[in-house]
């Protein structure tokens, strides 16, 4: 008799789950639509009936290729539709980033096959590429052989894992932090290089320039003054008989205008001593001989300094014509010129600058090498632990499944030693850091005695697979982010007591933060479920159909007892499938 087991709870936190799965004309499946839930859903029935048409439905919900082959016959078109509950915080990032909202918590996708047409991918009614509904299926789903990002098989998630497994992320985290500032850096440096190599044309212009304006030395207004000076220069001698005959004209001559007003002057103060009112007459006369007196003054002053100086006339040209070669070249007037130079005095200030700011970025640099260094050095310590503990674990799982041979092994190189997933590394010594640091990880198996480690890919296929990435998952329970897991022929070629410890491993699963669909054939993994469902042919003479049901527990009896007895069932069989479940 079975000894009874008290079946331990569910994780009483919310997580991620398929809520329900509906098919519609997918190859032998008419129409069903299968009420999932959280924790572990078996599939069984009989050879042929189409339980793998479920897994592939549920590939087809996380991205997988679909094909117009698979429609049923006579029909234009397939759906599979998909309710997702609970959505972890990385889906909803993707779909936000996407504009998709998440109004009521349930996350449904839905694909479409037609004939002679391109499919359709909808996610919330919202039609999506499949490039975006492969990345929320990244997220969501794991089907044993699918290589998805997320998956055991693809390599670039092992460091994860393992960081996960030793408890590492915060680590990494911070170092991530440190890297993406070394990365900015990095891209600083590149652009300052470019703008130096760049500025070493500009600045020997711009040295020419200055030295040139400087050379010169202009002053604002200075043409001007020289425009004029050149002009007296040049008609000196008439401007010296101009200004000496006005001046005789003005004061010098007898009959010289300052003379007669000064008679004019007084023969008005003399009628303005009989009658006042010549008095404002008189004062204005005596202004206007005032100013002529200024202006008789101003007149000596040009005669006796204008002279014909050929020297100084030849020497004032020059200095003009450089001066209008300035503004030819930088400016129209001289104040322009003046403010090119002060910009030019600027720009090669902040080329001065730039070669500051390179050695300023090269020093920041260097002490970010450093330190990512010692960072990497720490993780690669923790992760060569944790490695040693992740391989005896999953090797004590193996010996569990029937697969006392088989070990796991955890490759742990360098960057510079193989290719670096999703990483440029970053050269520091002898070493390559990338953005999780210089350790590249590699989960590898050697499935039998005498065997060298092999990539988990290209060790095994179908069911041994299946058992070697379920006690892989098992150990990586708790890091393994991914919410439903599907596996399907992870009974082939056992029985009995190994049977139970996939069922025990499964439920184990389940119970943690995932949600496992399992196809078998095996009553002691069947009977470990928390729900149960089974997969018949019907026909009707001309067409077949796929029927699935979910049981309940008088129908579970009778599925674990077909199981149990094949074609005869019996009363032992059916009491025994009641301590199975009971056990469960």
């Amino acid at each position: 008799m079975t000894r009874s087991r008290k079946r331990p709870p569910i994780s009483a936190e919310p997580a991620c789950h398929l809520a329900e799965l509906a098919v519609e004309n997918l190859s032998v499946v008419e129409r069903v639509r299968v009420p999932l839930g959280p924790g572990f859903v078996a599939c069984t029935g009989e050879t042929g009936v189409g339980k793998s048409l479920l897994v592939g439905a549920v590939r087809l919900l996380a991205g997988g290729r679909a094909s117009s082959q698979a429609i049923r016959k006579g029909c234009d078109k397939a759906e599979v539709e998909g309710v997702f509950r609970d959505i972890p915080e990385a889906v909803r990032g993707i779909l936000d980033e996407a504009g998709i909202e998440i109004d009521t918590g349930d996350l449904v996708i839905r694909r479409v096959i037609r004939h002679g047409a391109e499919g359709a991918a909808y996610v919330n009614d919202r039609r999506v590429g499949l490039a975006l509904l492969s990345s929320v299926g990244a997220e969501l789903i794991d089907v044993q052989g699918q290589h998805a990002h997320r998956s055991l098989l693809s390599e670039a998630a092992h460091g994860a894992l393992l960081d996960g497994v030793g408890g590492l992320l915060a680590q990494v985290a911070e170092y991530r932090a440190e890297y993406g500032r070394l990365r900015d850096v990095l891209a600083a440096i590149e652009a300052a290089e470019t703008g130096l190599k760049e500025a070493e044309a500009r600045t020997a212009f711009l040295d020419f320039a200055l030295d040139e304006i400087g050379g010169v030395a202009p002053e604002a207004g200075e043409d001007d003054a020289l425009a004029e000076e050149l002009a007296r220069l040049s008609h000196a001698e008439r401007l010296k008989s101009l200004s000496d005959d006005a001046f005789s004209q003005l004061y010098a001559d007898p009959e010289a205008v300052l003379g007669r007003l000064g008679r004019v002057s007084e023969a008005i103060d003399e009628m303005a001593a009989v009658s006042p009112a010549l008095g404002e007459t008189g004062k204005l006369v005596a202004e206007a001989r005032v100013l002529l007196e200024e202006a008789a003054d101003a007149l000596r002053r040009f005669r006796d300094g204008t002279r014909a100086d050929p020297a100084r006339e030849a020497e004032a040209g020059a200095r003009l014509g450089r001066l209008e070669g300035l503004k030819r070249k930088y400016g129209r007037t001289l104040e322009e010129v003046l403010s090119t130079a002060r910009a030019f005095a600027e720009e090669r200030q902040q080329a001065g600058d730039l070669s500051g700011r390179l050695e300023a970025l090269g020093a920041e640099r260097d002490a970010l090498l450093k330190s990512l260094a010692a960072r990497a050095d720490r993780l690669h310590v923790g992760r060569v632990e944790a490695a040693g503990r992740l391989a005896a674990e999953v090797g004590a799982h193996f010996a569990r499944l029937a697969m006392p041979h088989a070990r796991l092994e955890v490759e742990i190189s360098g960057l510079s030693e193989g290719i670096a997933f999703g990483a440029d590394g970053i050269p520091a010594g002898k070493a390559r850091l990338g953005p999780d640091g210089r350790d590249r990880v590699r989960f590898l198996l050697a499935a039998n005695p005498g065997e060298d480690p092999k990539p988990l890919a290209k060790v095994a296929s179908g069911g041994e697979l299946s058992r070697i990435l379920l006690a892989i998952k098992r150990v990586l329970i708790d890091v393994d982010p991914l919410p439903v897991l599907v596996f399907d022929e992870v009974d082939a070629g056992i029985g009995g007591a190994v049977a139970e410890q996939v069922g025990r491993m499964l439920q184990a699963l389940a119970r943690g933060s995932h949600q496992v669909f399992c196809v078998t054939h095996l009553p002691q993994i069947a009977s470990l479920a928390d729900r149960h469902l089974r997969v018949t042919k019907e026909t009707d003479g001309t067409r077949t159909r796929t029927r699935v049901d979910d049981l309940d527990p008088a129908a579970r009896v009778e599925e674990v007892a077909r199981m149990l007895g094949g074609a005869k069932v019996t009363q032992t069989t059916v009491e025994h499938a009641r301590e199975m479940l009971a056990a469960g």
